[in-house]
């Protein structure tokens, strides 16, 4: 959920000119991230790459982690468009890969317009920050929730499928579409190519969501 913003450092209120000042700087934040890293990110580089001054940075953000966490909380807020779609009724009764193709189409489009980003989230959650451990739980647990609620749907009756079985399934689902976003474009294209990987995470979330099979076909006699 993206913090509304209303004024500034000083308590003014944030009118036209200061949101678009404030979007200018958060604009060149994200460029100079797709050439270096976060830890290499200053106030001074971000004011200087939007034609702006240090203090007019420090107007609008505390200090850079300040910055990166309004572009966070921005590619949080983006990533509405994959709920919007899970949101959707699924039939389980059919292999719905139009269906799969449209989730992954739009968790890409995110994932591709924010990655160095969300990749920053996921290192400062990893080492143990709480607020950027907040967004991606609060990013990732809705994804699964809705993975999980249309798992349990395909669940045939009888079949030994639980809210936990299909809570594990998703969670799984949601780990590796995260991971695959998050590998290096030009990685993936040495391996097998980006299209033929999100092919086949497509077919696993169409099946994985239609009469998936029941946990006791996977119990050993």
């Amino acid at each position: 959920m993206r913090t509304v913003v209303t004024t500034n450092n000083h308590g003014q209120s944030l009118g036209r000119k200061g949101a678009e000042t404030r979007k200018r700087l958060m604009d060149a934040a994200r460029k100079l991230l797709k050439s270096g890293s976060p830890v290499e990110l200053t106030a001074v580089s971000i004011a200087k790459r939007a034609k702006s001054s240090s203090a007019t940075f420090y107007l609008y953000f505390s200090d850079v982690r300040g910055i990166l966490l309004a572009l966070t909380e921005e590619a949080e807020s983006d990533m509405q468009a994959v709920h919007n779609i899970l949101d959707e009724p699924w039939d389980p009764k059919i292999l719905d890969v139009e269906h799969s193709r449209r989730v992954v189409n739009a968790f890409v489009s995110v994932w591709d317009k924010h990655r160095e980003v969300l990749r920053y989230r996921n290192l400062e959650a990893d080492r143990g920050d709480p607020v950027f451990e907040n967004i991606r739980l609060r990013t990732s647990v809705r994804i699964v929730n809705r993975f999980a609620e249309h798992i349990v749907a395909a669940y045939p009756e009888n079949s030994g499928g639980t809210k936990i079985t299909a809570q594990a399934d998703a969670s799984v689902l949601v780990a590796a579409m995260e991971r695959l976003a998050a590998t290096d474009p030009k990685s993936v294209e040495r391996g097998v190519g980006a299209d033929e990987m999100w092919g086949a995470m497509t077919r696993i979330i169409a099946r994985t969501l239609s009469a998936p099979p029941s946990p006791a076909d996977f119990m050993q006699e």
